[in-house]
């Protein structure tokens, strides 16, 4: 991506204000959340997602989605899908914007979303809704089920990528299509303006640190194509999709994109950075606060060219797969 000329960080605003037993109905006792250090986490099977669940970090979801659709012009989904779809699962929907959304694109679909919270609203279309499920636990879906099958950001809270890549493979239809969505943690440049001893630079390696500590797997971009090919996908695809720290980049459409992301990375980092610096790293929250701090500076500095890497990653269940056990 090439800069813009004007990097006076002013002009970017140096603010956020600038810029399947385990299928379950929604019940009272899964509203029994975790509350720490300011910020609401999930209560059913607690602790096992690390990030927040309250209004803040729901705004930021139904932000990212919106970002989302700017990166993938305008498309709910890049991987193959049948004309007529008539079954849908959205792995850890959060918000549930994107299963509504799926649900008014195609009408005579069932779109399904699962997740640990039940934070999804209840005005949905008739063909969408909403359970809560643990993917880490047994499948109730069934086999040969769906069209497709949806994944995004849920980097941190996969104990086995081929176990579940294996289970999605099971559940989808011959010919169906399974897409992820993902980021890398940590930052990057193309031009050194981003330096080792930067604070995002730390960040990103004080991630990997703690989840290394919970043993958590913190994929790479090719490791997501690996385990889909080894668990039996095929046509398997990934995009990657730079998104600009701010709104340093010359081109309009990664400048607007840039703008999103730097909001979106500013709304979220303390929900981010909280639980695993305080409960895995023992941070103190005084310690993870100056940290924020500087990280967010850094990111609203336009002379600093730096980036997130995104993915989207998909592949199809071959039409004639082979006898292969998945658990």
């Amino acid at each position: 991506m090439e800069a813009d000329e004007h990097e006076h960080d002013s002009t970017f605003g140096g603010d956020r204000a600038s810029i399947a037993s385990s299928s379950t109905s929604v019940l009272s006792a899964v509203t029994k959340y975790q509350y720490e250090h300011g910020r609401r986490y999930h209560g059913y099977e607690a602790g096992k997602y690390l990030y927040p669940n309250d209004e803040k970090e729901l705004e930021r979801q139904d932000l990212e989605h919106r970002n989302q659709l700017i990166q993938m012009e305008g498309k709910l989904f890049l991987c193959p899908l049948v004309e007529d779809p008539k079954q849908i699962l959205d792995l850890g929907t959060g918000t549930g914007i994107w299963c509504i959304d799926m649900a008014d694109l195609y009408p005579n679909c069932e779109v399904i979303g699962t997740d640990l919270s039940p934070v999804q609203p209840a005005w949905v279309p008739p063909n969408c809704k909403f359970e809560i499920d643990d993917w880490d636990k047994e499948w109730t879906f069934g086999s040969n089920r769906f069209n497709m099958i949806h994944l995004r950001f849920a980097i941190g809270s996969v104990k086995d990528y081929p176990l579940l890549y294996k289970r999605v493979l099971d559940a989808l239809k011959p010919g169906g299509s399974f897409q992820l969505v993902e980021l890398e943690f940590g930052a990057y440049s193309d031009d050194g303006t981003l330096t080792e001893d930067s604070a995002l630079v730390m960040w990103g390696k004080l991630m990997h640190e703690a989840f290394d500590r919970m043993g958590v797997t913190i994929p790479m971009a090719p490791d997501y194509e690996k385990w889909l090919r080894e668990s039996g996908f095929e046509n398997v695809e990934t995009k990657i999709m730079r998104r600009p720290m701010n709104d340093w980049p010359k081109d309009p459409r990664m400048k607007e994109i840039g703008r999103y992301c730097c909001l979106n990375w500013l709304e979220g980092l303390e929900g981010f950075t909280l639980a695993p610096f305080t409960r895995v790293l023992g941070w103190s929250p005084d310690e993870v606060n100056i940290l924020i701090a500087k990280i967010r500076k850094e990111s609203c500095a336009r002379r600093i060219h730096a980036y997130h890497k995104g993915l989207v990653c998909w592949g199809t269940k071959p039409l004639h797969p082979a006898n292969q056990p998945w658990a």
